[in-house]
Order: C-alpha cells, then sequence, then structure tokens
C-alpha cells in the first residue's frame, strides 16, 4: 500500500533514436520500405506509441528516426527481439544500404513543452561520471524553461533529454548484422522540437550558448537540424 500522499514512481517513456545515412542507389526503395512495412511493423509491436522520421537540414547525419515507446523495456521484449531475429525479405535487402548508422535506446527523462513541431534539432551530450544529477537538474530547471520562455525562442515547442541504456542498446540483433557493421551509441540526447526548420536552426544556435561544461558535460556535440517527413502513431499510441 502507498503511504498517503505518496505518488507511485512513473517509469519513463523509452525511445529508440536513429541516425543514418543511406546508399544513393538504394535510396528511393529504402524511404519507400520504411513507409510501406517498417514504420507500420514496428508499430504494430506492443507497447511502441509513434514513430518519426526527419530529413537532415543543412549538414549531420541525412535521416533522423525515432521510436517512442511505453517505456525503454519494451525494446528487448520478447515481440520486439522475435521482429528483430526474423527480418523480412524487403528488410533483408535494405539493410546493407544504411550506412554511418547510429542506434541508441534510451529513457526520456525530462519532456518540457506542448505539441509537436514540424523540425527538430538533435544535440548529442555526454555527463562527466558523478555529474549526471546535476546536469540533467540544470537542463529541467533552468535550459528547457529558459529556451520555451526566451524572447528569441520563437516557435520552439517542445524539449526532450533522452539518456541512453547501454544494456537494452547492447543486445545484439540480427539487423545489425544485416548492416555489415556496428553501430555507434548516442550517450545523452537533446532535441528540440520547433514549428520550422529556420526555427529550429535558431535552437541550435541558443543551445551553443549554454554552458554545458559548466553544468558537468564532458563532451557537447554539434546541434543538427532536421525537417519531418513522417509521423505515424500505432494502437498503443491512440
Amino acid at each position: 500500500m502507498e503511504a498517503e500522499g505518496k505518488k507511485p514512481k512513473v517509469e519513463p517513456r523509452g525511445v529508440l533514436a536513429i541516425w543514418n545515412d543511406v546508399d544513393p542507389r538504394g535510396e528511393v526503395e529504402y524511404n519507400e520500405w520504411y513507409i510501406q512495412q517498417h514504420l507500420l511493423e514496428r508499430l504494430s509491436i506492443p507497447g511502441f506509441l509513434i514513430g518519426r522520421r526527419y530529413e537532415a537540414v543543412g549538414s549531420g547525419l541525412k535521416y533522423f528516426t525515432y521510436y517512442l515507446t511505453t517505456s525503454v523495456d519494451i525494446l528487448q521484449s520478447p515481440a520486439y527481439l522475435q521482429r528483430l531475429s526474423h527480418s523480412t525479405d524487403w528488410t533483408r535487402r535494405v539493410m546493407p544500404w544504411f550506412k554511418n548508422m547510429s542506434r541508441t535506446a534510451c529513457r526520456e527523462t525530462i519532456d518540457l513543452g506542448i505539441g509537436n513541431g514540424s523540425a527538430a534539432v538533435t544535440m548529442g551530450i555526454k555527463a562527466a561520471a558523478g555529474k549526471e544529477d546535476g546536469l540533467r537538474q540544470r537542463m529541467a530547471s533552468s535550459l528547457f524553461p529558459d529556451m520555451l520562455q526566451s524572447p528569441g525562442a520563437t516557435g520552439i515547442l517542445r524539449l526532450h533529454l533522452w539518456e541512453a541504456d547501454e544494456d537494452v542498446t547492447n543486445r545484439g540483433t540480427g539487423e545489425q548484422g544485416l548492416r555489415g557493421r556496428k553501430d555507434t551509441v548516442a550517450d545523452w540526447v537533446v532535441v528540440v522540437e520547433a514549428s520550422s526548420p529556420a526555427q529550429a536552426e535558431n535552437a541550435g544556435k541558443l543551445l551553443k550558448d549554454y554552458p554545458f561544461k559548466t553544468w558537468g558535460a564532458e563532451r557537447v556535440e554539434t546541434p543538427y537540424v532536421y525537417r519531418l517527413l513522417h509521423h505515424f502513431q500505432g494502437p498503443d499510441g491512440r
């Protein structure tokens, strides 16, 4: 029985975050596969809520895709692992076209703001050992509220912090073998959703002005801007 006045702990939602380039020779079919099969297949798995695909505006890996799940444990559930181990013929044909693949299973530890944007900026960050709590608190109490309320932040709608779960991420998958190379893995990811690519680009510039290393970051990567291509919603996301 819960103590009076004490709220039960809520499990953070899970995120599977993917960035990649693609072999131009297979790019048309790669996009058809995502729309016609892969997103629908993934979102039929219990616990998968939404899938969103983006294309880079300017530099950065060309495609950014993420799936939102009820918890990170969905990304090691029997239903999901079964799907990874039994790829379709179309998936087996497409997977070798993925290049420079980054794939990370994460917990969404901060979600602030409302709505969803038609563009996003993503920025990798690594917390220094022992500094995780302080850095996370700075983002939740200072950085994210400031960005939402700043006079220069027009069009910024929502901000997320995704933190990698190494154990879930590193579970071997047959699909990685089909790609032929080991995937890279993120640490933490800051995601800012905005109303347009121009506003997302402005959000990226604002991120560069914050003292992440003073707050406890060991490494801060370049922000990259993406425009939304598709938003798919599964039965569990209704």
